[in-house]
């Protein structure tokens, strides 16, 4: 029983120390005022893509409103800000998720509707929906 509980601590430890904080360092880029305007850079130099945030077990895609289909997952490109899960071990980790989301929100609906024609030719299937 020792044992277990000296893993588990040691476990709480290691993952607090070596938890991935990158995130916190580079949120001043990632202004959510700002995606909306880079959203339509991009899309302007045929340089399509879209936000993905690493904010738990899987990836959330917020302001993505088409249905994720698999031609879609293939064919297009996906930009990932890592918050992750072990984020919660960061200083200010609520701040961290909701800047990420907003950031990619802004983004990703500008993106849509810009390359909404593009991915429709991509993947007639969404057409039919």
């Amino acid at each position: 029983m020792k044992k277990i509980l000296v893993l588990v601590l040691l476990f709480l430890v290691f993952s607090k120390t070596f938890a991935d904080c990158s995130f916190k360092l580079k949120m001043d880029s990632y202004k959510p005022e700002n995606a909306a305007t880079l959203a339509e850079k991009a899309f302007q130099v045929n340089n399509i893509y879209f936000i993905a945030v690493a904010d738990g077990v899987g990836p959330s895609r917020p302001g993505f409103d088409i249905p994720l289909t698999s031609c879609i997952y293939k064919n297009t490109k996906w930009d990932m800000l890592w918050i992750g899960a072990d984020s919660q071990y960061c200083a200010s980790h609520e701040a961290l998720i909701t800047r990420a989301k907003r950031y990619a929100q802004n983004f990703n609906k500008i993106m849509v509707r810009l390359a909404s024609s593009k991915l429709h030719e991509l993947c007639p299937e969404l057409s039919k929906q």
